[in-house]
């Protein structure tokens, strides 16, 4: 730099951005709030209730007790389904509360929004675990009646719904 130059030096950092650290939604997604104990506690038994039918379908497709348990999904499902109807009244009453009402299904903005409170979380995820273990059944029951045994399609299927009903389809079209 000269005497008569006016330019401060350059900087040799560049300058910084603090990217966001926090996980935390409530910093971009406005109205929502974690989840309670009991919201938690209802999210662990949910998804612990199927978890036996799954394990014995995968496990031991054969046995005494998997065709038990597959028997005992029926009533499972009813129940589940009962929670489902009682997480999305109550998902529906409180959005009435705070003048929403009910998210319009044409409107992915509005849809993602009403899913951010925790009971239509509850409701969203039992009507995933309710039909994946539907197709899982159907899956475990069409294999059954072929003689043949369905884990990957049925690991896939309890872990990523679609996925394993996929492979399960491929499968069947492969043998035919």
């Amino acid at each position: 730099m000269s005497p008569d130059d006016d330019t401060p030096p350059a900087t040799t950092t560049a300058p910084t951005t603090t990217a966001p650290t926090s996980t935390d939604p409530t910093s971009t997604a406005p109205g929502w709030r974690a989840m309670t104990e009991g919201e938690r506690t209802a999210f662990r038994v949910l998804s612990a209730s199927t978890a036996p039918v799954w394990l014995a379908m995968i496990l031991a497709p054969r046995s005494r007790v998997t065709a038990a348990l597959v028997r005992w999904s029926t009533p499972l499902s009813f129940g589940l389904g009962a929670a489902y109807v009682g997480f999305l009244g109550a998902s529906a009453a409180r959005g009435a509360a705070d003048g929403e009402g009910l998210p319009r299904l044409d409107d992915p903005d509005a849809l993602r929004a009403g899913l951010s409170s925790p009971t239509a979380f509850l409701a969203g995820w039992t009507h995933y675990l309710v039909f994946d273990l539907l197709v899982g059944r159907g899956i475990h029951e069409h294999a059954l009646e072929h003689g043949r045994t369905a884990r990957a399609s049925l690991l896939l299927t309890w872990w990523a719904g679609p996925a394993g009903l996929t492979l399960h389809l491929l499968d069947r079209w492969r043998r035919r």
